[in-house]
């Protein structure tokens, strides 16, 4: 089975990435928005250029026909190489673990609303002039500008200080007895989606000086960015590093972001983490990143192991420096090496054909 066998209605269109075909979106309709690479990874990649939709074939065929994924697998003639007891998974707890997860938070509509609308105006910069360092910036770090694009990123290009009333956000004093604003700073606009709503606006300045490199904008929901589904998932802090890896092996397993490295999963994705069959505990290779995969992480996630990049801090970093990303990710799945702080195998460095 390929992808063209579900879209057989879809027409070549370049010759890229071993070839792209457009025509209609099953899920939104539009017309000449959806593009299919039937060749990228074992089961090919699909996106819709109208309503976001993306992801790769075992993702399509659950979608369009209702299939669990261990029905999808067996449709593509696939076995997964983590089912090593006949395809049943283990039962996992978290013994000793006196950790609970919170329940995910919504904005308000006022909030949603006016977040949208800023958002809409900072795509828009970041795709003129003013915006051609941002995207400079984002190349540079291997995302596509599909990538870019299904991900609504944009770019703000000064500092901006608005009412909270503004936000729907309830009206509050400073310490000197002035009235509280929403701090909006100059960079680079990172949403989290949901829904095509505005859930969340992180934004990662260009020259923080002794501030934040990021900052949320009040009112923001504080769950993780959560790309993909599968019985595996690769749990990193960035969230740019969340869309390289959605992008380039997004195909293999499922990615978390967490936004920090201290950061918690919410009750929902909590769920999903438990039910893995591995976790890829991908925290930044530093001290901090170190001490919470093994001090939280493996000690509420059973199945997770700590699977660093062979070079460089993250993912981003060691894209940049030649690691294949998909080989990368194969490898800690395929791995049955139990030892802590496991590298990739030999030869995943080479370069990303």
């Amino acid at each position: 089975m390929t992808l063209l066998d579900l879209t057989p209605e879809l027409q070549r269109t370049a010759t890229t990435n071993g070839g792209e075909y457009a025509g209609p979106c099953p899920f939104c309709g539009g017309r000449d928005r959806f593009r299919v690479w039937p060749e990228e990874g074992p089961t090919g990649r699909f996106w819709c250029r109208g309503c976001g939709k993306h992801g790769d074939g075992l993702q399509l065929i659950r979608e369009l026909k209702g299939l669990s994924f261990p029905e999808a697998l067996k449709a593509w003639g696939l076995s997964s190489p983590l089912s090593g007891n006949n395809g049943h998974r283990s039962e996992r707890t978290a013994t000793g673990a006196t950790w609970e997860p919170r329940q995910g938070t919504t904005p308000g509509e006022a909030w949603a609303d006016r977040a949208g609308a800023f958002l809409a105006d900072c795509q828009k910069t970041l795709t003129g002039a003013s915006g051609a360092d941002c995207r400079a910036f984002l190349l540079d770090r291997g995302l596509k500008p599909e990538t870019i694009e299904a991900a609504g990123l944009g770019f703000n290009p000064e500092d901006r200080y608005e009412s909270r009333e503004s936000w729907g956000l309830p009206f509050e004093m400073n310490g000197d007895g002035k009235p509280r604003r929403v701090w909006i700073p100059r960079g680079l606009i990172i949403p989290h989606l949901v829904g095509g709503h505005v859930h969340r606006l992180r934004i990662r300045r260009p020259d923080p000086g002794d501030g934040p490199r990021y900052v949320i904008v009040s009112g923001s929901a504080s769950v993780p960015m959560v790309w993909g589904t599968g019985p595996a998932w690769v749990i990193i802090e960035s969230e740019l590093d969340g869309l390289l890896l959605a992008q380039e092996a997004g195909h293999l397993a499922g990615v978390v972001s967490l936004g920090s490295v201290t950061n918690r999963p919410d009750a929902e994705t909590d769920r999903t983490l438990k039910a893995a069959d591995l976790l890829l505990i991908a925290l930044d290779s530093d001290p901090a990143g170190a001490s919470e995969s093994r001090k939280w992480w493996k000690r509420i996630y059973r199945n997770g192991k700590r699977w660093l990049v062979p070079i460089g801090k993250d993912p981003s970093e060691a894209f940049q420096r030649g690691l294949n990303l998909r080989a990368w990710v194969m490898a800690g799945l395929l791995s049955t090496a139990s030892q802590e702080d496991a590298h990739a195998t030999k030869g995943i460095n080479e370069g990303n054909g």
